[in-house]
């Protein structure tokens, strides 16, 4: 069986410069603001978050539960979290000095059985 889902992939811009500049418990309490942040945007939209890795977001839309608009609903989580940076870079930006920015990008594809029974345990 196969079924259509959409990732988006998003990418904090300069982490690894903001990671040199900041002690590594500053940098912890960054990145937990901004993946709790993007999190709760993306599960809004009736995404689902797959993965953190580094400094990047992973979600699906279509998994496990399949949406009519699931590739316009992504679009929409994606625009909200871009937005979402400019209240996480007014909280963050006095006490660290950063401003975050984000690199997103979206397909849409179709999957297979296989990789959807591990999705489906959640």
């Amino acid at each position: 069986m196969r079924k259509t889902v959409t990732v988006v992939f998003a990418d904090l811009v300069g982490s690894t410069a903001m990671g040199e500049r900041l002690d590594p418990e500053a940098m912890g309490v960054v990145m937990e603001r901004y993946f709790a942040t993007m999190q709760e945007i993306i599960e809004r939209h009736h995404g689902r978050v797959e993965k953190f890795i580094g400094d990047v977001v992973v979600a699906f839309f279509g998994i496990p539960l399949v949406h009519e608009d699931d590739a316009l609903r992504a679009v929409r989580a994606a625009t909200e979290m871009r937005l979402a940076l400019d209240d996480l870079n007014t909280e963050l930006e006095p006490g660290w000095g950063i401003d975050l920015a984000l690199r997103t990008g979206i397909n849409t594809g179709v999957v297979s059985s296989m990789r959807r029974r591990r999705w489906a345990r959640a």
